[in-house]
């Protein structure tokens, strides 16, 4: 029987080196355009878009944590990453800022402290000061290799609070990867298992080491779901509905040894290793929003080699919302001329390939399809029309680089 293909035309007109992301599904193409995010190429981190801490506090102390986070000292941006850490120093600052010195933290109603104490740990947390409602977030990374840290990308919005934690990391288990969310609604976060219901979420384990090369956690928001991914290949779904508007946070936590992510490091170890954070990105289904990605970082950096290793119901949910599950193909402009290819997914077919055609459809390059990042140079193809081809199993996509 032959197969019936589907083509995929963009011949729209984007602004001036818009990027694309689609994600190739087996018999649909979802196209998503950059909406916002940050590559941390400038020498110094952007203000405008990012604030150092949550806006309430300095610490989240109902989860024992012991780190007080800075104004962009346990930051550094270097060779396009900006690098989080934590220091064993001993610092008296405010919990939270807007508060007296003496006003009374509280947990609930238990008595914490007052406002200005001593804090073991300093740390690095960036949030954005534009929240997000629904669309794909991205984060690629590199974890640090000293236990027990707690880097965290999530996004948090409401009070009481609503969340979506794509990833928590606990920095002793390089193989595994924390996913949760909160709702509102109380009885939304208890799911049944077996004999009884438990809080949504927990660790998914995988082969691979986050602390070797770059990995990319990412995750769908829709109205109806959640999908979270690691490296293109879905590791967990949920289908409970979130729908307020949430900033994006990451952070590196230093946990207590008797709160949540516990025991905390080492206390000979003075300063932490860096949690590498190479961009963040947001993408939207509205072309109409897409922006520029100015100069992005380390676009020929390779990307961690990882495997789900169970797909238990609990958090993977039923096979019949992952039998459509494809693969990713990002197009990020670098220069005139020059474009980073970047494909993520659980496995990637060898008969899979993309193509750069002129106006003749003559091909000029045919190469295979390949997990990783991939440069396309144009300079020497001297045709005033290119087009770029995409085919994996059914699909074809079609995309104008250079037109008349």
């Amino acid at each position: 029987m032959k197969k019936n293909i589907l083509f995929v035309l963009l011949l729209f007109s984007l602004k001036q080196q818009a990027q694309i992301l689609w994600q190739i599904n087996k018999d649909t193409v979802i196209t998503w355009y950059y909406f916002d995010g940050d590559d941390f190429t400038d020498p110094t981190i952007n203000i405008k878009k990012w604030d150092y801490w949550y806006g309430w506090t300095r610490n989240i102390f109902s989860h024992k944590e012991q780190q007080y986070y800075t104004d962009g000292t346990n930051h550094e941006i270097k060779n396009g990453s900006l690098n989080l850490f934590a220091k064993r120093e001993r610092i008296e600052k405010k919990t939270v800022d807007w508060l007296t010195n003496s006003d009374s933290i509280f947990n609930g109603k238990n008595y914490v402290g007052p406002n200005k104490r001593i804090f073991k740990y300093t740390s690095g947390m960036i949030q954005s000061k534009t929240k997000y409602k629904y669309g794909f977030f991205e984060i690629k990374f590199k974890m640090p290799e000293d236990n027990g840290y707690w880097p965290a990308f999530w996004l948090q919005g409401g009070f009481p609070n609503e969340e979506i934690d794509w990833m928590e990391l606990k920095t002793d288990k390089k193989n595994a990867v924390h996913v949760g969310r909160h709702s509102q609604k109380k009885e939304e976060n208890y799911v049944r298992k077996i004999f009884r219901k438990r809080p949504w979420g927990g660790w998914v384990y995988f082969k691979g080491n986050l602390s070797k090369n770059w990995n990319i956690i990412s995750g769908e928001w829709t109205p109806q779901y959640l999908k979270y991914y690691l490296n293109g290949e879905c590791i967990a779904y949920t289908d409970v509905p979130l729908n307020i508007e949430k900033t994006i946070c990451i952070n590196l936590a230093v946990p207590g040894n008797d709160g949540p992510f516990h025991p905390g490091p080492d206390t000979n170890v003075i300063r932490s290793g860096n949690f590498e954070i190479d961009y963040i990105r947001v993408w939207k289904k509205d072309k109409n929003t897409a922006l520029s990605i100015i100069n992005p970082g380390n676009n020929n950096s390779m990307l961690g080699d990882t495997k789900l290793r169970t797909k238990g119901r609990f958090l993977y949910s039923k096979r019949k919302n992952h039998k459509n599950e494809g693969i990713f193909v990002a197009l990020i402009p670098i220069e005139e001329d020059k474009y980073q290819l970047q494909v993520s997914g659980k496995k990637i077919p060898k008969d899979a390939f993309y193509t750069i055609t002129n106006s003749e459809t003559k091909k000029l390059i045919c190469k295979e399809l390949k997990y990783g990042f991939t440069i396309i140079d144009l300079e020497n193809l001297k045709d005033n029309n290119l087009q770029l081809e995409i085919h994996y199993l059914n699909q074809k996509i079609k995309y104008p680089l250079r037109t008349n």
